[in-house]
């Protein structure tokens, strides 16, 4: 899967809610998310099926989530940012060096030690990067891949702007991008930039009721979502 593709999936997907809905949201809008609002990480929702989709059925229960500050990543990102751990001590590191006994490769490296002398200063150097200069979109700031002779670090979503899902509650979920979420949450950033990788079909109901109904006679149920990150396109 390359980047081509996943607009064209993006652009399918679009097409198909203009049909199917009355206020289908632009796939490539960005939404304005505070980290600190964030409480679930979502693994398991496909990445390469484009930006945009609007799906039923229980995917968004909680069951299938984690807490995202008991992952792995934002623990040892933690412990390195806010505790000072060396790379070498921090839970993160201690998961990697695990895997590397499992197998030849892990995200592309061949060894713990390349591991920490690449990935890890490419984090350190996001981390100072935005603390200095503030958090920016992908397309603002140009970050740089940690190496791009490496095919994962280099992969299509990791050009993106951090992906996030809406579940029919409206709550939202992490799904990529999590050392840029964890990064921002440390540093306590208001808000940043994100794409929505998917919305519940319920959530798309809710948006479909904000766009027809007046806003002077909106339920109490609505009116809770008037101030919603995604519903600020919506125009009654």
């Amino acid at each position: 899967m390359d980047l081509e593709q996943f607009r064209y999936y993006t652009a399918w997907h679009h097409h198909a809610n203009q049909r199917s809905y009355e206020a289908p949201a632009s796939p490539w809008r960005l939404l304005s998310v505070s980290p600190a609002a964030v409480e679930w990480y979502h693994p398991n929702l496909q990445l390469n099926w484009g930006l945009g989709r609007v799906e039923g059925g229980e995917w968004d229960d909680t069951s299938n989530c984690s807490r995202l500050r008991d992952t792995v990543i934002y623990r040892g990102l933690s412990e390195r940012f806010q505790e000072s751990y060396a790379w070498e001590d921090t839970t993160l590191f201690q998961c990697v060096a695990e895997q590397f006994e499992q197998r030849e490769t892990v995200r592309g490296y061949e060894d713990p030690s390349e591991y920490v002398k690449v990935r890890c200063a490419y984090l350190d150097n996001l981390f100072e990067s935005i603390r200095g200069d503030g958090y920016r979109s992908n397309a603002a700031a140009y970050h740089e891949m940690a190496t791009e002779d490496n095919e994962f670090e280099d992969a299509y979503a990791n050009h993106l702007d951090p992906l996030v899902a809406i579940s029919r509650t409206g709550e939202i979920y992490w799904v990529e991008g999590y050392h840029r979420f964890a990064i921002a949450s440390i540093l306590e950033i208001e808000e940043i930039p994100v794409y929505v990788l998917c919305r519940h079909e319920e959530w798309q109901r809710t948006r479909d009721a904000l766009s027809t109904e007046p806003s002077s006679s909106l339920s109490s149920e609505l009116e809770k979502y008037v101030q919603h990150p995604d519903t600020q396109d919506i125009e009654a």
